[in-house]
């Protein structure tokens, strides 16, 4: 008889399935489990129609698990609550609470797939209604990410930045966006700034070059891809001083960096919010600047000859 959790021999010999192979093999690997969508996928055209019909709830809103009991979920799918319990252990589940927990890793890990249903609270509220929520929301979010920086933090980041020989960002994925950002705004008030790696480039070409006299910016926003964590272990191995700009849980790279700044980017809806995160770097680079034009930093003002006389700008 063949389940998606187990094949059972003739003998009575119990065999690993190929989901109960993928945990083990990720589990020897220390790689992550696979995901619940995933393990569905990988037996749905063996399953009962009463279980696809089951599968089928939970692939429109994987998010929904975080939340509902079994009876909850078996309710939504009009199968029995033994149904649905015996449909994680054909997962490979050890119960229906084991699937809810990896649920809940992954919406705060960030997974979209599994944040869907918090843009739907609005979805049948008036535009006028949703507006109102979603700016109060951002608000929130700016205010609790400026109640938290640290000022000798700020300060000595602010310091850094100014008087590194080279400035290097990072960020992959949606923090390229705020490494993109960081780099438009100290680009114009100091040289030598770096958002690596390039276009077809490895970054192992632009850390060989760094070291304590330069300063990292490493933007880690959740759902981070591991080049972040090895990137930062590689500068900490290198003496270079990096600053870590992240959400609330940081995670590991955290530990490597000399200063830390965490932002609050809880979304009210399907995406993450960066307005803390955005309003932050302002407020850096704009202290950057300033503190580089009290030095007689004269960058700034060689630029703005440069614009005017290649007519760069309308």
């Amino acid at each position: 008889m063949h389940v998606c959790g187990a094949d059972i021999a003739p003998s009575g010999a119990t065999h690993l399935s190929t989901a109960e192979m993928s945990k083990a093999q990720a589990k020897k690997e220390k790689l992550p489990a696979p995901s619940i969508e995933s393990r569905i996928a990988e037996c749905y055209d063996e399953l009962s129609e009463i279980d696809q019909r089951l599968a089928d709830v939970i692939l429109s809103a994987p998010g929904q698990l975080a939340m509902q009991t079994a009876t909850e979920l078996a309710t939504t799918a009009q199968v029995s609550k033994a149904t649905a319990t015996r449909f994680f252990q054909k997962l490979g589940y050890a119960s229906y609470d084991d699937a809810r927990a990896i649920a809940r890793a992954a919406q705060v890990g960030g997974s979209p797939l599994y944040l869907q249903d918090r843009g739907r609270k609005t979805a049948g509220s008036k535009l006028d209604d949703v507006i109102q929520a979603h700016l109060q929301h951002e608000v929130e979010n700016m205010a609790n990410t400026y109640r938290s920086l640290d000022r000798q933090v700020l300060s000595e980041v602010v310091d850094a930045i100014a008087q590194a020989r080279r400035v290097a960002i990072i960020g992959y994925r949606h923090s390229h966006t705020v490494a993109t950002m960081i780099r438009r705004e100290l680009i114009q008030v100091r040289s030598d700034v770096m958002l690596l790696p390039a276009p077809g480039d490895t970054i192992g070409e632009y850390l060989a070059d760094l070291n304590a006299q330069d300063v990292a910016i490493i933007i880690g926003l959740r759902r981070r891809v591991p080049a972040v964590g090895v990137t930062a272990a590689a500068l900490a191995e290198a003496s270079v001083p990096v600053l870590y700009m992240s959400d609330v849980i940081a995670g590991k790279p955290a530990r490597l960096a000399r200063w830390v700044i965490r932002c609050h980017t809880d979304g009210l809806m399907l995406f993450d919010s960066k307005a803390g995160m955005t309003s932050v770097v302002n407020l850096i680079c704009s202290l950057v600047a300033e503190r580089l034009l009290e030095r007689g930093n004269s960058h700034l003002q060689r630029v703005e000859v440069l614009h005017d006389s290649l007519r760069e700008l309308e």
